[in-house]
Order: C-alpha cells, then structure tokens, then sequence
C-alpha cells in the first residue's frame, strides 16, 4: 500500500531523520529518493531545500500538524504529518503525507477568474436591468441584433403594422414587448394569440368573439374577442400563416377598416388596437402555392423586421448564458458556474432551437449538475451537440470515389496510382471549400499535413 499509494509519504524517525518515501513522493515533490533519504528536515531547512517542516513541529508540539511547505524547485506541496507514538506516548516516527498544490493553487486561480468574470457579466446584466428604457432589458451584444432592436424601437413610436420574420425560439415575442411597452399604448393590454394553436373552427369566435346563442355551446351572454380585449393596446397574431384563408379576408378588413364584426352579429364594431403580426414561414412561398392572400400579405408586411437565428448571432450565446444563469440563481438559488471550455462548444453549437434551446439547456444544466463548476465532462451526459455540416466542421469523405479519373497510361507503379488518386481527391476538396481547414477537415487529416501535400503537388 504504502509503494502503490497515490499521494506522497515520507516517513522520519524520532531523531528528525527521513528514512524512508515512495514513489508518489518523487512525482509529487520533484525530488529524488536520493535528496531526502538519510537527510534530518533541520539539514533540509538550513540548505533552503525546503522553508519548514511539519514533522520538526509535531515534535515541539506532540500532535500533528498540516502546512503548505516550498520546495526549492518551486514546487509547492501540503504536507499532513502525524505521529506514531509508543506505549508510553513518546513519538517513534512521523508519517507523513505529501499532496502536490501547484496544479490545485492554478485551477484555483482559473476558478476565481471564471468567477470574477461571472460576477461581472451578472453586474452588467443587472446595470442593464436597471435602464428605464426597455431596450436595455434585452440581451443583445451582436451588432446584427442591435440593428434589430434599433428597427423596433424606431417603429415602436409609430402605428405602423408590423410583422415579425424569425424561426422558432429566436425571441419574437420578447421583440413584441419591446415594441409594445416603449410605445404609447405601454399602459393598455399586451394580447398574444397563437394563430396555430387554436383549432380553425374557433379562432373565428376567439378573435372577433361571438353573439348570444351564435352557435351550438355557445355563452348565452355572448363573448368578446381578443382583438376587443386589445382595445387601446397591442394584439401579437403569432404564426400569422396558419390562418385559414377565409378568415385572412375577415382580418384584411379589420387592417383596412378598424372594425369587426362577431359571430352570430351583423353590427360592425370599432377597434383600436395596434397589430402585430410573426411567423416563421415565407409568407410569399405559401402565396405561390395558394396558402396565403396576397393583399393581406402587404397589408402586413408594412414594417417587416427580421429576426436573425442564434447561430448567426454568436455574440450573443455567451452573454446570454450568463444572462439564464443569472435568472436560474435567482429564481432557485442555485449559483453555478460554466467553464470556458463549454461556452466554447456553445458558440460553435448550430442551435436548431435557437435562443429557447439555449434557455432550456442552460436550465437543465444547473438544475441536473450538482458540481458548481460545470464542464464538458458534465454537458455530454446532458445534451448532444450534433457535427454541423457546413464549412465549420464539414463531413469528412465528401469525395465520391466513381469522380476520380483514372490513371493515364504513363502511371505504373501503385505508388503513382496512389499519388494521383490522392492529388484529385485534394483538388476536388479544395474547390468544395473555401479553406484549407475546412478542406482538411473534410478529408479528415491535419491542416498542416494537407498544407504540405498541396505543396508537393503542386509542382507537377
């Protein structure tokens, strides 16, 4: 055991002289078996080999003792030394444990620098947090995002109709409180309707609301729509293309003219309510196929902001992460701490659900990793992060073997067939991509390597 131990162990005799150490003891100290051995810790200390001793203190004081000693070399161990005592209580030998702190005293210096610069990304949250103006409640540090909030921030002072370009999970509706509460109509109703998520045969009555008695079910003291709901404020119509085509007439006409009309009523009745419409589908494709009226599509498509994916915006993925993580410590308590390695596979993550992906991820993560400090080690059992097949990180083996020319006549040897398969498979790689290192990483080799061999061939 004492041989196979991990940790270092110096054994002194009551005289003050080491007499024994293992093999972890050289690996933790940097000193040979030779340095020490036969060596008293006092003659260690007057040489300036080491600065102190635990075992000369368990000696003066009879019990044991834990210091952090300097090695000359510049090795810094912590050294646990306790006594062996016999019958009558006199030591006979210190045993001693030795544990290496250089190692642990520079993750300590990387864990307070991930630290300070946690705190400092959640003091410039709550800085902006603090801002009157709700533009600064958004976390936006990519200049493509910046443009987007400075359009909506423009149109929000206005009553223009607006509609909202993005996929899912980019943030459109946090978008449309931006605009809605730096506009005049702050103070009144913010009403969403997801027009994909009620059953076509409904959104009719839910939008324009309904008469007493309009239909089979139907309240006897009649409804009011949510449009009537939004009177003096804003009304969100999200995913604006899965309204049925019928009713895309009903809602031209509530743009055109500011009235509606419930079901089951005859008696037009104006509304005042901004109209916000989002979607993440190309609204001029579902015109060509017939999904979607074009004159509904200029009607709304007054002031189109586009919304751009995560992964467009990378900026944004670090202080967005800190930005959950802060929300996460106060909403549960939980104070953890991402290490630079995982910001980094977050940044070159695609983020097919773009900034609510990254939300729900960061969520789980704090909530499933009890360790304070998360790693790569800890997000692989959490979450899969797929190879993206764009220049990045391209598939390897994209060269199809049927494409390469044969070898002319002249080339005999399999040397020179083997030299001219791989000169087209380079050349081939080469025009698929834009770079060196993504033309490497498609053909699964260094970049150095193929650097080198573009080199030699090309010079025949």
């Amino acid at each position: 055991m004492f041989q196979h131990s991990l940790t270092g162990v110096v054994i002194t005799n009551k005289d003050g002289m080491i007499i024994e150490v293992n093999p972890a003891f050289e690996k933790q100290t940097g000193l040979t078996e030779s340095d020490f051995v036969g060596r008293l810790h006092k003659s260690l200390i007057i040489e300036e080999i080491i600065d102190q001793s635990a075992e000369l203190q368990v000696f003066k004081e009879k019990k044991p003792c834990t210091l952090l000693q300097k090695i000359y070399n510049g090795k810094e161990v912590l050294v646990s030394a306790i006594p062996i005592k016999n019958r009558e209580g006199e030591i006979v030998k210190v045993v001693s444990n030795i544990l290496e702190v250089t190692v642990l005293n520079k993750l300590r210096n990387e864990i307070f620098q991930l630290e300070q610069e946690h705190e400092e990304v959640t003091r410039q949250l709550e800085e902006l947090k603090s801002k009157k103006t709700v533009m600064h409640s958004m976390v936006a540090y990519d200049i493509k995002m910046k443009k987007v909030i400075d359009r909506a921030l423009r149109v929000s002072q206005h009553e223009s109709t607006v509609i909202l370009y993005g996929e899912s999970g980019v943030g459109k509706e946090v978008l449309v409180k931006l605009i809605h509460e730096n506009s005049n109509r702050s103070d009144r109703p913010l009403i969403k309707v997801n027009c994909g998520a009620i059953p076509n045969d409904l959104l009719e009555s839910e939008l324009f609301g309904y008469e007493p008695g309009a239909f089979t079910g139907a309240s006897t003291k009649g409804k009011i729509g949510l449009f009537e709901q939004a009177s003096k404020g804003t009304i969100l119509l999200d995913e604006i293309g899965e309204i049925p085509l019928h009713l895309q007439v009903k809602l031209l006409r509530v743009l055109q003219e500011f009235e509606i009309t419930r079901v089951g009523g005859t008696k037009p009745i104006k509304i005042d309510a901004r109209v916000i419409a989002a979607t993440n589908q190309n609204l001029e494709d579902l015109i060509q196929k017939g999904g979607f009226r074009e004159d509904l599509y200029y009607r709304l498509n007054i002031i189109p902001i586009h919304i751009p994916p995560l992964r467009e915006r990378q900026n944004d993925i670090v202080p967005l992460t800190y930005h959950f993580i802060n929300n996460i410590r106060l909403k549960y308590g939980i104070n953890k701490i991402f290490s630079k390695e995982v910001l980094d596979n977050f940044q070159h993550y695609h983020w097919p659900g773009n900034v609510r992906e990254l939300q729900n991820i960061v969520e789980r993560l704090c909530i499933m990793i009890e360790k304070p400090i998360i790693t790569t080690e800890e997000i692989k059992n959490e979450m899969t992060v797929p190879q993206q097949k764009d220049e990045r990180q391209p598939e390897s083996h994209i060269i199809d073997s049927d494409e390469i020319s044969p070898a002319p006549d002249g080339a005999k040897s399999l040397k020179e067939h083997m030299e001219l398969y791989e000169k087209q498979l380079i050349e081939r790689a080469l025009k698929e991509y834009s770079s060196i290192r993504a033309a490497a990483k498609a053909l699964d080799v260094d970049a150095s390597t193929l650097s080198r061999k573009v080199k030699k061939y090309s010079k025949f």
